[in-house]
């Protein structure tokens, strides 16, 4: 069993997974338009709401910033990364993959779990170690992204780049270091980007097996971009490029 709590999260697992859910749980007191609306979702699939205090809420989702709605769930589904691929040639689009190089911070992965949706990426690929997995607070940081999103989560990221490799398609790590810039870099072809670790970004082994490392060009005296942000910026210029 898993917990999701926040409007938009509960809103959005309602929409698209209603089967994983077990019940709802609404704080004593909440009224408004999105608790109206999750009622009657919720009514619409034949799922328990129950009215519980707001202090336990807090409890099951083990932070404050739960807007007095939780729902239980049943455990999130990864997928595996031949359905991923299956996604992109089905969508006779350009591959659009983001590789997730040991995040670690929740709410860093659930906001690139976000952009990455925006962007119009075809999957998520995460490593199974030294790495946060899918828990309740990316599942709020993403917005509900993560119900539309395919998150596949492998034993071994340059494994899996090998056969994204295979596939076709053309891997980028992203690297404040890089001589060229991801501006100056055609990306209208079939792309997977890597995005490091908050602190020591994308891992040697990980980094050999990319076909190319690029940077994201700075004014200022910080050295580094946060990695969600740096994430966005280089799926947005790709989504640029191929406008």
């Amino acid at each position: 069993m898993r917990i999701i709590y926040g409007v938009n999260p509960v809103i959005e697992a309602l929409k698209s997974h209603p089967e994983y859910f077990k019940d709802i749980l609404i704080a004593s007191g909440r009224a408004g338009q999105a608790a109206e609306k999750i009622k009657k979702l919720a009514e619409q699939y034949d799922i328990k709401c129950r009215i519980i205090e707001k202090e336990e809420i807090e409890m099951l989702a083990k932070s404050p910033h739960h807007q007095g709605v939780a729902a239980t769930l049943s455990e999130f589904k990864y997928v595996d990364i031949e359905d991923i691929l299956e996604k992109w040639k089905s969508s006779g689009e350009r591959a659009l993959i983001l590789i997730l190089d040991c995040i670690q911070d929740p709410q860093n992965l659930g906001s690139l779990i976000r952009t990455a949706n925006a962007s119009g990426v075809h999957g998520v690929i995460i490593p199974k170690d030294r790495a946060t997995d899918v828990t309740p607070a990316v599942v709020k940081a993403s917005a509900g992204a993560i119900e539309h999103t395919l998150i596949s989560r492998v034993t071994n990221i340059a494994t899996t780049i090998e056969q994204l490799k295979e596939a076709g398609i053309w891997v980028i790590g992203i690297e404040a270091d890089s001589k060229q810039n991801i501006y100056s870099f055609d990306t209208r072809t079939d792309l997977a980007i890597v995005i490091g670790s908050e602190g020591k970004g994308i891992r040697r082994l990980v980094k050999e097996k990319c076909d190319i490392c690029l940077s994201i060009p700075m004014k200022g005296s910080i050295s580094s971009l946060n990695a969600s942000v740096a994430g966005g910026i280089a799926l947005f210029e790709v989504l640029r490029q191929r406008k």
